[in-house]
């Protein structure tokens, strides 16, 4: 009994402790853990379909997981695990990531968004066949915070065909990369406004 209510005393302790974890680093390793508790068996089987398809260290896997970055204010959880019939899709993305890296295209990046839900994506302002939502896609920015778009779009024109890379650069300034279709738009959502139109190739 004493256990019981030694127990019921720490909950709220606990709990509080999270939630000060979860507000320092919304989305960071911290926020991770606390997720990751309520999605084990799920995280684990996604894990291990990345290891075996030889992507598993390509990104950190609480960077790859991450929703949309408004999932605070459309009442989300800060990460998302892709629906299985998915990870082909994840897989591809990471390998062209690889691919980036090792043609010198693209260094260290920082993932603000991967995977979103119908109804994230729609608060979120997400096109309805969104590849966040029907395939995958990466939405990022450089770590050390230069501009790849030139060496981007120099990938895209000579390779980009092959692996179906669609590319864009928001004028936030993050990147979006997935492998749903060689396309490339820009703040029109067309190709008419897709930066690497603008530049010499």
């Amino acid at each position: 009994m004493a256990g019981r209510v030694f127990a019921t005393r720490l909950a709220p302790a606990l709990l509080l402790a999270a939630g000060l974890a979860a507000a320092q680093a919304p989305r960071g390793e911290e926020a991770f853990a606390l997720w990751q508790a309520a999605h084990a068996a799920e995280r684990a089987a996604f894990e291990r379909h990345l290891a075996a398809e030889g992507v598993a260290a390509v990104l950190p896997l609480h960077q790859l997981l991450r929703s949309a970055s408004s999932w605070q204010d459309c009442a989300a959880e800060p990460f998302a695990l892709p629906p299985p019939a998915q990870w082909p899709a994840v897989v591809s993305v990471l390998k062209l990531l690889q691919a980036l890296r090792e043609r010198g295209a693209l260094g260290e990046i920082e993932v603000h968004s991967g995977y979103r839900a119908a109804e994230l994506n729609r608060c979120a302002g997400g096109a309805a066949r969104s590849a966040h939502l029907v395939h995958f896609a990466i939405d990022f920015t450089p770590a050390d915070g230069s501009d790849p778009t030139e060496r981007l779009c120099a990938f895209w024109r000579e390779h980009g065909r092959a692996w179906q890379m669609g590319f864009s650069r928001y004028p936030s300034g993050r990147i979006h990369v997935d492998t749903a279709g060689w396309r490339s738009w820009g703040a029109d959502h067309t190709g008419r406004s897709a930066v690497c139109a603008m530049m010499p190739g």
